[in-house]
This record gives C-alpha cells, sequence and structure tokens, in this order.
C-alpha cells in the first residue's frame, strides 16, 4: 500500500493530469501570453535538460516513472528529467524532476495542492531557504515544504525543495507568474526526499547536500555553458 501512494504522489507532484493545473494554465494565459512562446528558445531550453548528467559526484541515478502525452499536454510540458539519484557513500537518496515549457503553464501548480490532494497534511512551510555554493559567492532560493502521510499505518515525512528558472539559477518568488511574465520558456525544479516519521525533527539534509553537489553541474548544463562538471 506504501509503494502505491509514493508512486502516485510523485506523478502528481508533476501536477500531471490534476484539474487545478488545467484551470491555473488557461486562467493565467492573459497574463503570461502562452502562445507567444519563442518555439526556437523553448525547444533549445528543452534539449538542455537532457545535458544534466546522470552522475554527479557520489551521485548516481536511475530513471523515475515517464509521463504520458496526455499528462504532458495537460500540464503544459514541453520536456522533463525525472531521476532517482542516490548516493551510497553515506546512504542518501532524493528524487529529482526538472520541466520545462512555457513560462506561464510552468508557473503555476506549487506541490501543496498534490500532496494534499493524495492525503498528505502539511506538516510545515513554504518557507523560502537558500541553498549556498561552497565559496559563497552565490546562491539559489528555494521554497521548502513538509508533508506527512495522514495514514498511521505509514508515518512518513516528504521533504520538497522546488523553484524556477530560466538557466539553472532558481528563484522562488512569491508570485512566480509575474516574475517570470513574458520569458520563452520557464524551468521548475522539484527536489524530494522522505523519512519515517518518528516523532522528532530529525531529517537528514539529504536534499541540501544533494542540491550542493549538484546545482553547479545543473546550472552549466541548462545555461548551455559548454562543460558540465561531473
Amino acid at each position: 500500500m506504501q509503494k502505491t501512494k509514493i508512486k502516485r504522489r510523485d506523478l502528481l507532484l508533476m501536477g500531471a493530469g490534476t484539474a487545478a493545473l488545467v484551470v491555473g494554465k488557461f486562467a493565467d494565459s492573459s497574463i503570461n501570453g502562452f502562445d507567444t512562446a519563442d518555439k526556437s528558445d523553448l525547444n533549445n531550453a528543452v534539449a538542455r535538460l537532457h545535458d544534466i548528467p546522470t552522475d554527479i559526484g557520489n551521485w548516481s541515478s536511475s530513471s523515475d516513472a515517464e509521463l504520458t502525452e496526455r499528462e504532458q499536454e495537460v500540464a503544459g510540458i514541453s520536456g522533463y528529467v525525472r531521476r532517482h539519484y542516490t548516493n551510497p557513500r553515506i546512504g542518501y537518496s532524493v528524487h529529482l524532476t526538472v520541466l520545462c515549457g512555457a513560462s506561464g503553464p510552468i508557473s503555476v501548480h506549487p506541490p501543496t495542492a498534490c500532496f494534499e490532494g493524495i492525503g498528505y497534511t502539511l506538516a510545515s512551510g513554504p518557507t523560502p531557504t537558500l541553498i549556498k555554493s561552497d565559496d559563497g559567492n552565490s546562491a539559489n532560493e528555494f521554497n521548502k515544504s513538509s508533508f506527512r502521510q495522514g495514514d498511521a499505518s505509514v508515518p512518513e515525512i516528504v521533504r520538497v525543495f522546488w523553484g524556477w528558472g530560466t538557466d539553472g539559477a532558481w528563484k522562488a518568488p512569491s508570485n512566480p507568474r509575474f516574475e517570470f511574465r513574458g520569458k520563452s520558456y520557464l524551468y521548475k525544479i522539484y527536489v524530494t526526499d522522505s523519512r519515517i516519521d518518528t516523532g522528532e525533527d530529525s531529517a537528514l539534509p539529504q536534499i541540501e547536500t544533494f542540491l550542493k553537489d549538484a546545482l553547479p553541474a545543473i546550472t552549466t548544463a541548462l545555461s548551455g555553458q559548454d562543460s558540465v562538471p561531473q
């Protein structure tokens, strides 16, 4: 039972096939001008998704479940990457999703709506959090929330970090629809981890560790730079 719920959670996290996303997509069209996106820019941005390395430092990845064409169409997703990254040296595990599409549909539908729709309750957040580079010269901002599984037989806590950007530098604006209006394309990133709920605040820094290790490579890939660090 737990496996089924987690799989459904991962799919809904992407906003695929949900009524809320459909409504948000068309309601925002007058603001973001979905139909005016530069197709060349968008296609190039989608192609750069596949430059994100499958192996980053001590992290290796496998592919997660794919979205159907219908799910991508409804959510306004032109391209995406979904991977499960693990670091066997420290025993950490995260799920990475990066979506790309026209700025309007990609800017809507936060994961809070998805989780609550499948039986999770919001335990904390959303709150902005910064992930700084090792040299301290740059920082990326993400929203962060935690969700608790409502079924007492599955005492799971899921954390989600998410943000938006156009070149691998991530922001968590209060109103992403306005922040990125007029852009030809937009990336949206989700990183999730999970743990058993012991009743204590004992979350491992799995996402934080992954992002510090992986963001340089992700930024290089999505910004179109030539060399992607491994």
